[in-house]
């Protein structure tokens, strides 16, 4: 125990022992600071209100050198002060403190139409890390100036992967100990190594006070610009559960649609933004810097950036030229967030001098109490300026939404209002609840209505999509994912006019793989169609019908609001939840225009696989059954080989009898998945994991289990082969056994040959493969079949020993009866598992079976019971065979003429050998 304290204190000690050594090795203070913030004595330390937070963050760029970034990069800085010292003077502070400068490269990938963010850790791309530099620095805060002069040392790597002592000084303007909508704290952070190699570019710096801030915006005269607003309806989110600073909303909202006046054709007059390339910014992100409540008032200080989608995805550094800041509050009358936003200045090649002017932009933002097939946006608002149509900086109103995101996260649902149901019953054939025949469809309210497909035009695929339900009812989806409710049990969900009919609403996403489709149907600007529909689903039929708009989006780049099309009728059929074959959903998209009208397209053909939830509860049960049959199977085999291998030893005079051919392909048997599957006895390949079933970890500590007594069943299956090879080799006297093993093998082989053939061409014609077979899956079906006979070679294992036993008219019990039976009733026992599991479990091809693999043997209804029967007949020949002679299977013109040798054995007695011409 003293030990452990004294290597604690020791510890302590020099950690205490670096942070000094940090600051004794400090550049001089004089040089580089004396002249704008003076130096003084430190006395005590003190409370006085810094204007910075412990962990204070900020933008910066440059940096060239010692860290990575670049456009595709998000860059910031932490500032964390150590201790604040007062000294001689009332206005002047000694602060010890550290600043650190951090990269965030985000690579993003596009899935459909949208993106989904991976970031990139060091080490991937770089080999020393430079996406994150520490410096420790000290220096001095002028209270009456604001400024604040720091000197401090870091280290970090250059490109070529050199460590680099860094020595810097820190500059920062504007450090006020009260702050208001202009207050900016700029600064700069710049290298004072002499050496090239250790230099580095100059980095501005940009941060936003956040103690002692004043709310400066808020007056009657400004309250009066947002109701005299024209969307002035009353938003569907309330503040009394929930404080309004625990809200999303007072953090960050990404992925808002800006949509412009259509008179807008270039920047000119249309943005807000003091700068621009001439294109006009498509994408804005809302976030929240600092949320208080003032006087019952619930204040929020916010960042608005507006980008073009090509700079939003990929990731953008902080430019205070596409940048706004404001000032927000929440109108509970109304429901919805006002912002006074103002634009940010700054010098084309530094973010040092920024400084905060013209703050006449407007800016709401509110939430939809109710929801529309041609309103499907769950947070909409606009943003206008206050100045006439004649100044320099009016813009026309611009609206923006969440588009086709409907996710609200922790925001109250509104409610959906269904407005083309009397169109529905125009373009739906009226039909009446089907009364339950012994089948189930999926319930209006199961994950199961969820479901991705295919899209063909004219019997060629052209794209692929996905449809979910956006409301059920006049409930909402809370978060565009799954409903609040499980079970058809809802007072709020009224039924169309009985039990089994619902009124429903889809989002329908289609994404195009090819411009060879209908134009018409395509928007213009991209090769994505987002189709909002709504309709009746009948439970009873597991039938959908709904009329649908799509969105007509111009020629034109710039986005603005746009019209609809709901001209369109989408149709789906589901299949039961208990449906063994047929197990794939069917649709359509139809256009009920005429072939003459501009934006008539031809049907689209929609088809699925359906794999519903309580299918997958029951694959799930089976795999489990099918692991524990395995399990028992291939215990059973080594329980026979192991009588088998008691058999010879007790009678060693029939080990010369055994077929070497016959051993051979049990062996293999035993052999080939232990070797195709070699790196799953060791470990599964994360790789292989199917996508439902790879959480499953019992399943793969069974199936390690499976190989395992699959290896001691191939042991002692190659046990068995060994000592049948080394007694044949013993008596090489006995040239008449090996006459009859080539003979038998001339006979076998060319039967294997020709059954090959034949059972390829059966199973092709089954499967429709004989004349159409792609070059991208021809080699997998060829290995696919050939397993598939070799499975059924193992199931007809007999076979070399039936014709061995022929030609050497043998008349001992070569094989115990245990094993010639046991071991076929292993390998039949699949097939009737098989025919078992037809009639009860629906039809997969997801790699899921684990016992009676279909691409292993020869599975089907005819095959399962030609199989056995073939199986069967074998062991009671070889059991007539052993009991009454080789040739009493065979007619008695055929038997032939016997012959008798004598074979020398090295006993002191002989053995007579019967052979026979044939």
């Amino acid at each position: 125990m003293d030990y452990l304290l004294s290597t604690l204190l020791f510890l302590l000690a020099m950690s205490s022992f670096n942070h000094v050594s940090s600051f004794a090795s400090l550049p001089p203070y004089k040089d580089h600071c004396g002249s704008i913030v003076p130096e003084s004595t430190a006395t005590e330390l003190t409370r006085n209100s810094f204007p910075f937070d412990d962990h204070h963050t900020g933008y910066f760029t440059g940096g060239d050198g010692i860290i990575d970034g670049g456009t595709s990069s998000y860059q910031y800085l932490i500032l964390q002060p150590f201790s604040i010292r007062a000294t001689e003077f009332s206005d002047l502070f000694k602060v010890e403190a550290s600043v650190s400068l951090a990269t965030s490269i985000t690579y993003y990938y596009p899935v459909g139409n949208f993106s989904y963010g991976d970031r990139l850790r060091h080490g991937g791309q770089h080999r020393y890390r430079r996406r994150h530099v520490r410096f420790n620095l000290e220096g001095f805060w002028s209270e009456s100036s604001g400024k604040v002069c720091m000197v401090g040392t870091g280290s970090g790597y250059s490109k070529e992967g050199k460590h680099l002592n860094l020595h810097v000084v820190f500059k920062l303007d504007n450090v006020f100990n009260v702050s208001t909508i202009t207050t900016l704290v700029s600064g700069s952070l710049v290298s004072l190594s002499s050496q090239k190699d250790e230099s580095f570019e100059p980095i501005s710096v940009l941060m936003f006070p956040k103690r002692n801030y004043n709310y400066t915006l808020d007056s009657t005269e400004v309250a009066n610009e947002f109701s005299s607003g024209t969307d002035t309806a009353k938003g569907g989110f309330s503040l009394n559960s929930l404080s309004f600073c625990s809200r999303p909303l007072s953090r960050e909202i990404k992925g808002l649609q800006l949509e412009f006046s259509s008179e807008c054709t270039s920047s000119k007059n249309c943005t807000p933004l003091s700068e621009s390339s001439g294109q006009l910014p498509s994408l804005m992100s809302l976030k929240g810097i600092e949320c208080s409540l003032d006087n019952n008032k619930h204040r929020l200080r916010v960042m608005v950036r507006l980008l073009n989608s090509s700079d939003y995805w990929v990731g953008q550094s902080f430019n205070p030229k596409n940048t706004l800041v404001g000032e927000g509050w929440w109108d509970e009358k109304k429901g919805m967030l006002c912002v006074v936003a103002c634009k940010i200045m700054a010098k084309a090649s530094s973010l040092a001098g920024s400084h905060v002017r013209d703050c006449s932009i407007r800016l709401t933002l509110r939430f939809p109490s109710t929801l529309s097939i041609r309103s499907t946006s769950t947070i909409v608002g606009q943003i206008w300026t206050n100045k006439s149509t004649h100044d320099t900086s009016y813009f026309k109103k611009i609206a923006f939404n969440n588009g086709e995101d409907a996710r609200l996260g922790i925001f109250q649902a509104p409610k959906y209002e269904y407005s083309l149901l009397e169109k529905v019953k125009k373009s739906c054939p009226t039909q009446k609840p089907m009364k339950n025949k012994g089948k189930r469809y999926p319930d209006v309210y199961s994950y199961d209505l969820r479901f991705d497909m295919k899209v063909s035009e004219s019997n060629k695929r052209v794209a692929w999509g996905n449809s979910y339900p956006f409301a059920i009812g006049d409930e909402v989806s809370s978060s565009g994912n799954s409903f609040s409710n499980t079970t058809v049990d809802v007072p709020e969900v009224k039924l169309n006019s009985t039990g089994g009919l619902f009124n429903i609403s889809y989002k329908i996403s289609l994404w195009f793989n090819s411009t060879n489709v209908s134009k018409s149907l395509l928007n213009q600007s991209s090769l994505s169609v987002m189709i909002s529909a709504e309709g009746v689903y009948d439970v009873g039929a597991g039938t959908l019908c709904m009329v649908g708009c799509r969105g007509l989006i111009s020629n034109s780049l710039i986005p603005t609001a746009h019209s609809v099309d709901c001209e369109i009728v989408v149709k789906f059929q589901l299949p039961p939840v208990d449906a063994k074959n047929g197990i794939f959903i069917k649709g359509s998209i139809e256009s009920t225009r005429k072939s003459s009208d501009p934006l008539y397209f031809k049907t689209l053909e929609l088809s699925s696989s359906a794999f519903y939830i309580e299918a997958a509860e029951k694959v799930v049960w089976r795999m489990d059954m099918e692991t524990i049959m395995v399990l028992i199977s291939t215990t059973l085999a080594c329980a026979f080989v192991g009588l088998q291998i008691y058999h010879v030893k007790k009678h060693p005079n029939v080990l010369p009898l055994l077929s070497l051919v016959m051993m051979a392909i049990l062996t293999l048997g035993h052999m080939v998945p232990l070797v195709v599957n070699f790196e799953a006895l060791l470990a599964q390949n994360p790789k292989k994991k199917n996508f439902v079933f790879g959480t499953v970890g019992w399943l793969e500590v069974n199936e390690i289990a499976v190989r395992l007594i699959t290896m001691v069943a191939f042991l002692l299956q190659f046990r068995l082969l060994q000592l049948t090879w080394s007694s044949r080799k013993s008596d090489e006297s006995n040239k008449g056994l090996w006459l009859a093993e080539r003979k038998a093998s001339c006979v076998t082989l060319p039967l294997y040959a020709a059954g090959l053939l034949i059972a390829l061409l059966l199973k092709s014609k089954r499967d429709g493969d004989i004349l159409v077979i792609t070059p991208v899956n021809q080699h997998h079906s060829s290995w696919e079949n050939l397993k598939s006979y070799g499975g059924l070679v193992l199931d007809g294992f007999l076979l070399p020993q039936i014709i061995l036993n022929l030609f050497s008219n043998m008349r001992e019990n070569v094989l115990s009866c245990s094993f010639y039976f046991g071991t076929t009733f292993v390998r039949l026992l699949p097939h009737a598992y098989d025919l078992y599991r037809t009639h009860n479990y629906a039809q997969l091809d997801n790699g899921s079976y684990i016992y009676a693999d279909p691409s292993a043997d020869f599975y089907s209804t005819s095959w399962d019971i030609v199989i056995p029967l073939g199986g069967i007949a074998f062991a009671i020949i070889i059991f007539l065979q052993q009991r009454f002679g080789a040739h009493c299977v065979l007619p008695q013109k055929l038997r032939g003429s016997k012959v008798y040798e004598k074979v020398p054995v090295f006993a002191e007695s002989e053995a007579e050998v019967e052979t026979t011409n044939l």
